[in-house]
């Protein structure tokens, strides 16, 4: 009977892994002056812009969400993905929401994981939109 406890609690801790998520720093995007930027026009913009990244995009029909997601590392026992969001602020807040953030999956312990994470396709992207004049990004 020990030996099946044994094997049980050996398999459980080969098997089971460590989620770990890293948040970049959270942007507005706020129309420029002259700009009429909607959500289709914001979300095919991102999606046109983070396809060319790498990224795989889609919008959620049922809320104006745009998630990207970039699989950064896929090995056997650990998985590093990026994710970035754009969203509609609330009443309060205007223009959008653009986060990113890293997660980690897998047999590496957080301890051995860089809790920073900053994403230099978001920034690009910012520039993106800045230099087409559609919008600035504001770290919040």
């Amino acid at each position: 009977m020990k030996q099946h406890y044994l094997f049980f609690t050996l398999m459980s801790v080969l098997l089971s892994g460590c989620t770990n998520v890293a948040s970049g720093i959270t942007r507005s995007i706020e129309q420029a002056p002259h700009s009429h930027l909607e959500d289709d026009a914001l979300f095919s913009s991102a999606s046109e812009f983070f396809s060319k990244a790498g990224y795989q995009c889609r919008v959620d029909e049922q809320y104006p969400v745009l998630r990207c997601t970039k699989e950064l590392r896929d090995i056997y026992i650990h998985q590093t993905t990026v994710v970035v969001e754009i969203f509609p602020g609330d009443e309060k807040e205007a223009g959008y929401i653009l986060v990113a953030e890293r997660w980690d999956e897998g047999l590496i312990p957080g301890d051995f994981v860089s809790g920073n994470f900053s994403n230099e396709d978001v920034e690009n992207f910012c520039g993106y939109l800045r230099e087409e004049g559609l919008a600035v990004c504001r770290t919040r």
